[in-house]
C-alpha cells in the first residue's frame, strides 16, 4: 500500500526525506486504506504488517497494525528513492541536463548523491527474498506500507517486466498493489491501485 499524503508543497522533489504526514488528510486517508484493505482481504487476516521507516508510511502502518492486532516490522529497504542533492528542491530548479540524463537512463541514472532505479530494485528484491525465505506458508498475507517508486519498481521486477515498465502507472495515496507470489516464485498481479 502506498502511504497517505505527506506535508509538502507541490512541485517539490522528495523521496527519502522523512516528511510528516499531512494531518488534515491523514485520518481520512488511513480510514480509506483500512476499508480498501478489508475489501481486499475478504475475511483473511494478515500475518504481518511491514513498513518503510519514513513516518508518512510508518504512521499509517501503525494504525493498520493496531486495528489488526499486529505489530509493525520496519525495514529501510521499503523506503522511497534517495534523490540525493535533488531532495526538497523544486523540480523546475533542477538542472535540465540532469533531468534529461535521467530520462535517457531511468534505470541506471543516479541524482548526485542519490540512488538509481536499479538500486531500488535491488533493495526491494532483497526484502522480497527475505520475506519469502522467512514466511511460514505461501498463502500467508503480508501487508507492506511503502512508497510509489519502490512499489512500482518491485511490481515490474516481480512480474518479470522491464525495470521501468510500471513507472507511469498511477498509484494513488493509499492505493494497493496486490501481488500473489506462487510456490514457484512467479508473481501474478491481482489488483493495481485498488
Amino acid at each position: 500500500m502506498r502511504h497517505p499524503p505527506p506535508e509538502v508543497a507541490s512541485g517539490v522533489c522528495y523521496g527519502r526525506t522523512d516528511l510528516p504526514v499531512d494531518v488534515t488528510r491523514f485520518d481520512a486517508s488511513v480510514c480509506a486504506m483500512q476499508t480498501r484493505l478489508a475489501t481486499l482481504l475478504d475475511g483473511r487476516t494478515p500475518v504481518a504488517i511491514h513498513s518503510s521507516p519514513l513516518q508518512r508510511a510508518r504512521r499509517a502502518a501503525e494504525v493498520l497494525a493496531t486495528s489488526l492486532g499486529l505489530g509493525v516490522t520496519q525495514d529501510a529497504r521499503l523506503a522511497e528513492m534517495d534523490f540525493g542533492a535533488w531532495e526538497m528542491q523544486p523540480w523546475d530548479a533542477i538542472e535540465r541536463n540532469d533531468l534529461d540524463a535521467w530520462a535517457r537512463d531511468v534505470a541506471g541514472f543516479s541524482p548526485p548523491g542519490g540512488e538509481s532505479a536499479r538500486d531500488i530494485v535491488q533493495r526491494m528484491d532483497g526484502w522480497a527474498r527475505d520475506l519469502r525465505r522467512t514466511a511460514s506458508a505461501t498463502h500467508d498475507v503480508h501487508v507492506a506500507v511503502a512508497h510509489a517508486g519502490p512499489i512500482r519498481l518491485h511490481a515490474a521486477t516481480a512480474l518479470r517486466m522491464p525495470t521501468t515498465a510500471c513507472l507511469s502507472w498511477s498509484l494513488d495515496f493509499g492505493g494497493i498493489c496486490h501481488l500473489h507470489l506462487a510456490d514457484d516464485g512467479h508473481a501474478r498481479l491481482i489488483r493495481w491501485n485498488a
